[in-house]
């Protein structure tokens, strides 16, 4: 019995190859869905979803993948001086990964060039509040992550940034505040 399952696995394993970008989860038996246009699959997260990743040819240059929460945190606060994408301003909602969409109290977006390779997209960030959009030099004072109740979105944290690393207790509040509505967030952590 255990040869005969050992052999269907490597049976969907070399068909998973076969397929291209239409895979089949090993673990689960499942059929993928097929990834982005320009990304390719490598791999599969714990929830069966395949994980994408940019394809080699459409991976520019400037693009660099950071692996960890602490080096890009590092990294920024070295060169804080990263393009930024803010696809949630102020105002905007946000579902988050859940079914309840948010209202922002703060920008939302994330560094396009510098890559998480929790999914596959520039790290997410958050600026705070009380900045403007002339503000430069924005550097991490914190983050917030998900926790076990949402393995799926595992590692794809979220640093906070504010203006020469300056914050507001107001800033602090309102970023929690939001983040208390969702049980699949660790409380933020703040420097």
């Amino acid at each position: 019995m255990k040869q005969l399952l050992e052999n269907w696995r490597r049976r969907i394993k070399e068909n998973a190859y076969a397929m291209g970008t239409l895979g089949v989860n090993v673990a689960s038996g499942h059929i993928s869905s097929q990834c982005p246009q320009g990304e390719e699959q490598n791999g599969f997260h714990p929830d069966g979803e395949p994980f994408c990743r940019p394809k080699p040819e459409l991976e520019g240059k400037d693009r660099i993948i950071i692996d960890k929460r602490h080096e890009i945190i590092n990294f920024i606060k070295n060169d804080p001086d990263q393009k930024i994408y803010l696809d949630n301003p102020k105002g905007s909602t946000k579902k988050f990964g859940g079914k309840k969409e948010i209202r922002l109290p703060f920008d939302y977006g994330e560094w396009p060039d510098l890559i998480n390779p929790a999914d596959n997209k520039g790290w997410d960030l958050i600026i705070v509040p009380s900045a403007n959009k002339d503000d430069n030099d924005l550097i991490p004072v914190g983050y917030v992550a998900y926790n076990e109740k949402k393995p799926s979105a595992m590692f794809n944290d979220k640093i906070i940034i504010a203006p020469d690393g300056k914050y507001k207790s107001r800033d602090r509040k309102t970023i929690e505040r939001v983040f208390a509505q969702m049980d699949y967030f660790d409380n933020p952590v703040w420097y």
